[in-house]
């Protein structure tokens, strides 16, 4: 029936004459009035937008729109840019992924939540512990909200099957566990094992670092073992999870998740419910592969291509929006988990631009990403405000209509600078190394902590730095600045004191919790 009144639309567009308008009009109420009973009726007046998040993994700020090289190609990208609405001066809460990706399905930093760790500051193969179930994520609530959820892609917040997205507000799931470089095997020592008892890592590392970094730099598909797996969890009946494909085809992997995504997208809109789906590429982390249609097709090499790639990944699901004539009823955000894996640049990995480090350190370049919002009435353009993955939460749910959720304790509404040209409610971003707060934001002045030595005494000074007129972090104004320097300590401490750390989640994730 859908299908039908989707056709109706395009039709109705299409008109220009009155009389034909006006005939329409009246096909379209008797087919709705003859066919649909009171109560779809009523929800159709009242239907709710779609939401897309499109996640990309280690993207680097100088990857695309405005700081991208003329040497990557991203058409669709760069329309989406011209379209939509892009945040220069975006945050993920963390320079890792898997802590970034449970601050933004929480709305909670990585400390609040649990979901960061000290001695291991992602998650492994084998772990036995995940999301707390005390949090309610953006695709629980949205799901509470009558709302169809699906996630297709990388995962990374636990592989034991009570830690699944489907355990976790998502109705389907189809992708990996935890990231693409992970499920190895060299000799005894594999990526289960090698942190199972944390004393003797460094030694099994040691052992197999070479051969690591050499399949890394030259991917074979065969030196992973990761699992493509597809979970479906049906009201009133238990998950159901099925490895469909191990190892992965890492080649075709990204044309795997869009087909899945636009798969999920056509049965939703078909079956008139609204949906919120989480498209979360594995790639362009390393090892880095591509389909064969991709294969040489940039001037950039092996990463250029794997960009290409997923540059036609967004254009596909642009496309379809306009294909279901949904595209205005459908937020998208497209974003990145953290910054560029410097150490395999530039043949496989991004660019910061203009910012200082990347991936797993707090300059900017590690936390900075930059971010696009497109949707209705939201006003394409540049926004300099200040804003983090955490806010994606209690935004969506403000376009949407629903009640924030105040558990979600560090997400702010942008929903007011997205469509109102309002200033945004954040002025702060805190940077976080596992739990440790090293750096800290106000407006445009960033204080990087002190750093103290194994004897205690600080081994590194303080750092200050005006970002508005020094993005790259080089010119430290902390003997200069006295009054800007104890303005931003005050705040960051009293912002510190305000945050209970709840006890690391990944630390203990090979140890089982008790019952």
């Amino acid at each position: 029936m859908r299908s039908n009144l989707v056709s109706l639309k395009k039709l109705f567009k299409t008109l220009t004459k009155k009389s034909e308008a006006v005939a329409l009009v009246l096909v379209f109420s008797s087919l709705t009035a003859c066919s649909m009973p009171d109560t779809l009726m009523l929800s159709n007046k009242r239907e709710m937008p779609n939401f897309i998040i499109i996640y990309v993994d280690d993207l680097g700020y100088g990857d695309l729109g405005i700081y991208a090289t003329k040497k990557l190609t991203t058409p669709a990208i760069d329309k989406l840019v011209k379209s939509g609405q892009s945040w220069t001066n975006f945050y993920s809460s963390a320079a890792v992924c898997s802590p970034s990706r449970g601050a933004l399905l929480t709305g909670n930093l990585p400390v609040r939540s649990g979901l960061y760790g000290s001695r291991l500051n992602v998650m492994w193969p084998g772990a036995l512990r995940g999301i707390p179930d005390s949090l309610e994520t953006i695709a629980e609530t949205f799901k509470k909200n009558n709302y169809k959820t699906g996630i297709f892609g990388k995962w990374h917040l636990g592989d034991a099957p009570e830690s699944l997205p489907t355990r976790h507000g998502f109705d389907e799931w189809i992708g990996i566990p935890y990231s693409n470089d992970m499920d190895w095997s060299i000799g005894d020592i594999n990526s289960t094992n090698v942190f199972s008892d944390l004393s003797t890592s460094a030694v099994k590392w040691k052992e197999v670092g070479d051969i690591y970094q050499l399949q890394m730099r030259n991917p074979k598909n065969s030196d992973w073992n990761v699992p493509l797996i597809r979970s479906v969890k049906a009201a009133y009946n238990p998950p159901q999870d099925k490895i469909i494909e191990r190892p992965v085809n890492q080649s075709l992997l990204t044309k795997k998740l869009t087909e899945e995504s636009v798969s999920f997208m056509r049965r939703t809109v078909g079956n008139n419910k609204s949906f919120f789906l989480f498209i979360s590429h594995s790639l362009i982390h390393v090892p880095l592969f591509r389909s064969s249609e991709f294969e040489g097709k940039s001037s950039y090499g092996l990463f250029g291509d794997v960009l290409l790639e997923l540059d036609w990944s967004v254009g596909v699901i642009l496309a379809e929006l306009e294909h279901l004539d949904i595209g205005d009823d459908t937020y998208v955000v497209f974003t990145s988990d953290n910054g560029p894996w410097l150490g395999y640049a530039p043949e496989q990995a991004g660019s910061a631009g203009p910012l200082r480090g990347g991936k797993g350190q707090v300059y900017e370049g590690g936390m900075r990403v930059m971010t696009i919002f497109k949707g209705p009435e939201i006003k394409p353009g540049i926004i300099s405000d200040l804003a983090m993955d955490t806010d994606i939460y209690n935004t969506f749910l403000s376009l949407a209509g629903i009640e924030p959720n105040t558990d979600a304790q560090d997400s702010m509404d942008l929903s007011g600078t997205l469509k109102f040209d309002k200033r945004g409610p954040r002025d702060f971003i805190p940077y976080y190394n596992n739990s440790k707060l090293a750096a800290f934001r106000f407006k445009n002045f960033k204080l990087h902590f002190a750093r103290k030595g194994t004897s205690g005494k600080s081994d590194s000074p303080a750092y200050l730095f005006d970002l508005d007129t020094d993005v790259g972090e080089n010119r430290n104004l902390a003997d200069t600045r006295d009054q800007e320097l104890a303005n931003v300590l005050q705040l960051a401490e009293k912002f510190k004191a305000s945050v209970k750390i709840r006890p690391s989640v990944f630390d203990l994730q090979k140890v089982k919790p008790e019952s």
